[in-house]
């Protein structure tokens, strides 16, 4: 096969498989809607692992709560932070719940306080408020440690937050 010939079915391929995933993520919000957390589940996990960053957040969510998955916080955790990554402000929101709750993990005024930083800078409209709830937990030297770490993390694209 010529490299010409290859390079176009390589092409013909990536789209099929673009388009299928396109299709599952719309699909599986779909299905999502209906509360038909099984079906979404199943579309989801593909797209999710391809790097759309809207069904890493729903499906870590997912994970979070038990919804057509098994509870599974470590599961949910590595959703989310591929989503917080890609700058999605309600998967940084609900990385910051989790440490709050200690959903996952012991329990970190301090992390929650640093991903409710970096939803509200991502414009997410509660976190603000969870901030400073957080906040009244914490001295003012962690609040001031908390506040470089939301300005690295954002100079870096969300890169590396943890």
């Amino acid at each position: 096969m010529s490299v010409k010939r290859l390079g176009a079915v390589c092409m013909v391929a990536w789209f099929l498989t673009g388009a299928a995933v396109a299709g599952d993520w719309e699909d599986g919000y779909a299905d999502y809607q209906r509360r038909d957390f099984p079906a979404a589940v199943k579309k989801w996990r593909n797209v999710a692992e391809a790097g759309n960053p809207n069904a890493q957040s729903l499906l870590g969510e997912m994970y979070a709560f038990g919804q057509g998955v098994p509870l599974n916080y470590p599961e949910a955790h590595r959703l989310l932070r591929m989503a917080a990554a890609q700058g999605v402000a309600k998967a940084q929101f609900k990385l910051g719940s989790m440490y709050e709750k200690g959903h996952g993990f012991e329990k970190n005024p301090a992390m929650a306080h640093r991903w409710y930083g970096l939803a509200d800078a991502a414009g997410h409209p509660d976190a603000y408020k969870d901030r400073q709830r957080v906040a009244a937990k914490l001295d003012p030297a962690a609040i001031q440690e908390s506040n470089r770490w939301v300005e690295a993390c954002v100079k870096r694209l969300y890169k590396g937050c943890e």
